[in-house]
Parts: structure tokens; C-alpha cells; sequence
């Protein structure tokens, strides 16, 4: 059995919380030990340690935990979901696509993740400016494609557009909205940039085609992707952070459909849609999810800790239940050492979306 700990950061609550408890039979791989501990907390105005051709050290001890979400800090980062909901701003134009047919045809997704508003909810939020982030991204984009020149990356930029909360908010749903208009501010920072935006969705108790339907205006943009974490998705009578959640098959190849009627129905870009996962019952049926034209699905192997643990479990969850292509996260600050994009690139799938956190 794994045990996990996870940091509610600003209540300061640390939650110990039970392994992979779905059942799979006695097939299941064993998975790497996990060990206990609690990450530092985010600074103020915190510079990612890491540069994108750091040296690495000798390989630590494999341990991998859960990243941790800061629910309570949440709070300030967006509108909840009760309240009304702004009208999106139209694009002048439509942005001329990246890549025809799919970015992961031929490239591959080097992306920063968090919220603008918040410096705890990841990298995305601790710089002064978007150009200062951009420059961060593109320098890291860089050094993937210094390692890996045979495939283009794009730089990414991957905006939480739902928060879970742990409080239920009058709806009820667990949830903070990230306003529209920061959501159009970023698709146009990353249009201008050349760069992706990639829109992560964490549900409290929405559903999946609801926040979907919300941002079908902003996803009609040729830079405009999706990312689902199924980790916040949590049943009725639970509460985000407290307890994982998971998402269904039928719920994803719904999301998926979703995605392809915007992208035939607006003549643009094939879509991404990336599924974050760390364990097994976060993805309940995965055997059941199934690509579909003008669709990529990409499943991100998630959480934090050493080299070899990361690659013991992406080999778990990507190598082992592969349904079209495979990514991986990083924590700037809590992966000892930091993978580097050549031990990246040389995983199996060779990892097409990489997301620093």
C-alpha cells in the first residue's frame, strides 16, 4: 500500500490519505514506494532553481508524491461558479494554426502551468509580467529543442480556468471559475507570442461538459487547447484535497467530442486534450478511452520525487496503458534532481507534452 500526504497551504493542514485503492486485478504493476513528506512552501516572489541545461546530480533515492494543491489560497484566484458569467471577449482574428492537424503530429508541448493570480498554484503565477514569463518558457522550450531537433516545440502556457476549493461556495460546487477575460488576456498573450494555451479544468463537482460548454467561445481559437485533472473531480459529500478524485471513460470520450465539434465546426486546428494522472483510480475504465479524429489525447503522468521514481511510473502509466500519446510533469522546486530535457526526451514514449509546474 502507498501512503501519500497532501498540504492544504495557508490552513497549514496536513491530510494522510490511503494509496491506489481502485480494483484492477492481480494484474497491477507494484508501484515505486512513496515516501511521506511535505513540500517548502512557495516564496513570495520565488525564481525557478532550475536553469534548462542544469547539471544533474547523482539520482536520489526514488520517492514520488502527489503535487500539492493550495485550496485555501485558491480562494482569490477566480469567480465562483454561482456567479454570473462574463461574456466572452470575440477575437479580431482567428489565429493562423501552429502546427496542421495537431501540434503532437509533428512537436512537442514544453509548457508552464499555475494561475496568474496566484504564485502558489505553480510557475506560472511567480513572475512579475507575462513577457518575463514568456522568456522563462521560451528558454526552456530552447533546451528541448537543442535535445531533440528532429521535433519542433512549442512554448505552452497551461492556465487553471477552474479552481477546486474546499469550501462548496452557494452552488455548492467546490469551485472558483477564473474569469473569462484573463482567460482571453492569455489566449492573446499566447497568439501574439507563439506560444499554446492550454486550459486546465479541476471540477470540484461540475462536470466535465459543463466547463467545457463555458469555455467553447474561447476554445473556437486555433491556440487554444484543454487539459483535464481528475484529482479534484471528487463525489458528492467529499471535499477537494481531502479525498482523490477521479473521472470516467464515458466523461473524457465526451470531452473529446466536445473538442472535435469545435475544431470541424470552426475549420481549425486539431485539438489537445491532455488527461493529468498519478494513480490508478484517477482514471477508473482508461482502457475505455478511445481517441477519436481531431482529437490528440495525451495522458500526463503527474506528481513529484527522483528521476527513477518518475520513470517507474511513467513507464506505469504510460508505457504499460498507452492510448495515443504520452507527457510528463516536473516541479522546478521538488523533483531532486530536476530531469533534464535529454533524460526527458529519452523516455519510452518519448514524452510529447511536458508540463513544469
Amino acid at each position: 500500500m502507498i501512503v501519500v500526504l497532501a498540504l492544504v497551504v495557508g490552513g497549514a493542514v496536513a491530510l494522510p490519505r490511503l494509496g491506489d485503492t481502485s480494483p484492477r486485478g492481480d494484474e497491477r504493476p507494484q508501484m515505486t514506494p512513496i515516501s511521506v513528506g511535505v513540500a517548502n512552501s512557495v516564496r513570495a516572489t520565488p525564481t525557478p532553481s532550475a536553469s534548462p541545461e542544469a547539471t544533474i546530480a547523482p539520482t536520489l533515492t526514488p520517492t514520488i508524491v502527489p503535487p500539492l494543491t493550495p485550496l485555501i489560497a485558491a480562494r482569490a484566484v477566480g469567480m465562483r461558479a454561482s456567479e454570473p458569467t462574463p461574456t466572452p471577449i470575440p477575437p479580431t482574428a482567428t489565429p493562423k494554426p501552429i502546427v496542421a492537424n495537431g501540434p503532437l503530429l509533428t512537436s512537442r508541448l514544453v509548457t508552464f502551468y499555475g494561475h496568474p493570480d496566484n504564485n502558489r498554484l505553480g510557475i506560472l503565477g511567480e513572475f512579475a509580467t507575462p513577457a518575463a514569463m514568456i522568456a522563462k518558457l521560451k528558454a526552456q522550450t530552447a533546451a528541448y529543442q537543442v535535445a531533440d531537433p528532429s521535433r519542433p516545440a512549442i512554448p505552452t502556457i497551461e492556465l487553471i480556468a477552474s479552481v477546486a476549493s474546499d469550501t462548496p461556495g452557494d452552488d455548492g460546487l467546490y469551485l472558483n471559475r477564473t474569469r473569462l477575460s484573463l482567460i482571453e488576456e492569455y489566449a492573446d498573450i499566447a497568439a501574439r507570442n507563439d506560444c499554446l494555451l492550454l486550459l486546465d479544468i479541476q471540477l470540484g463537482y461540475d462536470s466535465i461538459a459543463s466547463e467545457v460548454g463555458r469555455l467553447a467561445p474561447i476554445l473556437k481559437r486555433s491556440n487554444v487547447h484543454l487539459a483535464i485533472d481528475p484529482e479534484f473531480h471528487v463525489k458528492h459529500g467529499q471535499v477537494p484535497g481531502e479525498e482523490f478524485g477521479s473521472v470516467t471513460a464515458a466523461e473524457v470520450n465526451g470531452a473529446a467530442k466536445m473538442l472535435a465539434d469545435i475544431a470541424t465546426q470552426n475549420g481549425i486546428t486539431d485539438k489537445v486534450l491532455v488527461i493529468h494522472q498519478f494513480r490508478f483510480d484517477m482514471l477508473p475504465d482508461k482502457e475505455n478511452i478511445k481517441p477519436i479524429p481531431h482529437v490528440q489525447i495525451a495522458v500526463v503522468m503527474d506528481g513529484f520525487g527522483g528521476p527513477g521514481a518518475k520513470s517507474e511510473n511513467y513507464t506505469t502509466f504510460i508505457h504499460n496503458e498507452l492510448i495515443q500519446y504520452g507527457g510528463i510533469k516536473l516541479f522546478y522546486k521538488q523533483d531532486k534532481p530536476l530531469m533534464t530535457p535529454a533524460d526527458i526526451i529519452a523516455l519510452d514514449p518519448s514524452p510529447l507534452v511536458v508540463i513544469y509546474q
